[in-house]
């Protein structure tokens, strides 16, 4: 027998053994060599090769059927930034209607519930809701919305402008309507420098 060094250092003994002796003196077989049992030999591989490709035609086959029928595409519906415009219009147009049939109330007594501010404008017109604001502790802000059935009462309503509720006078004006992106250039204006 002749001794070689093997790639890890160790002998490798005999020429068509296929044992590794390394540094530790253990002996290892080698794969290439001397072929496993783990390993499929050439026949099982060109076996599963052919059941491969069968698959892969059958595969094809099943395209081109599907091919050949002809699916009716329903239109295209509208995408999502289609539909939010859409919807940010109505809801602005509904707001804006609702806005018209509304009055703001200033200088609201911080006790004051909304039974009593609804009471107050009930000769104006049918009242259909009250809001009075409140901030994130639940206080009242001093100031509420009253939404009427009718746009003319809103017209009633300006005309009960100073009268007195809980000893306050009230201040009563029509409800603007916010104008979507009107409210973006408020704050600090940023810094340009002229340069020239």
């Amino acid at each position: 027998m002749t001794a070689k060094r093997g790639p890890s250092g160790g002998e490798v003994r005999g020429s068509g053994g296929g044992e590794v002796r390394g540094s530790g003196g253990r002996a290892r077989t080698c794969p290439v060599e001397g072929g496993e049992a783990g390993h499929p030999s050439a026949a099982e591989l060109r076996a599963s090769l052919s059941t491969r490709d069968q698959e892969i035609e059958e595969m094809r086959r099943r395209l081109q059927e599907l091919e050949k029928l002809e699916f009716e595409i329903p239109p295209a519906a509208p995408s999502h930034e289609e539909e939010s415009k859409t919807s940010v219009a109505e809801t602005t147009a509904e707001k804006a209607e609702v806005d018209a049939r509304s009055i703001y109330v200033g200088n609201v007594d911080y006790a004051c519930l909304p039974e009593e501010v609804q009471q107050h404008f009930q000769y104006c017109g049918t009242v259909n809701r009250v809001t009075i604001l409140t901030d994130s502790f639940g206080q009242p802000k001093g100031f509420a919305y009253v939404e009427f059935d009718e746009v003319e009462a809103v017209q009633n309503a300006l005309l009960l402008n100073e009268t007195e509720l809980h000893g306050r006078p009230l201040k009563v004006c029509p409800k603007r309507t916010n104008i979507p992106g009107m409210n973006q250039s408020r704050g600090r204006h940023p810094f340009y420098p002229s340069y020239g």
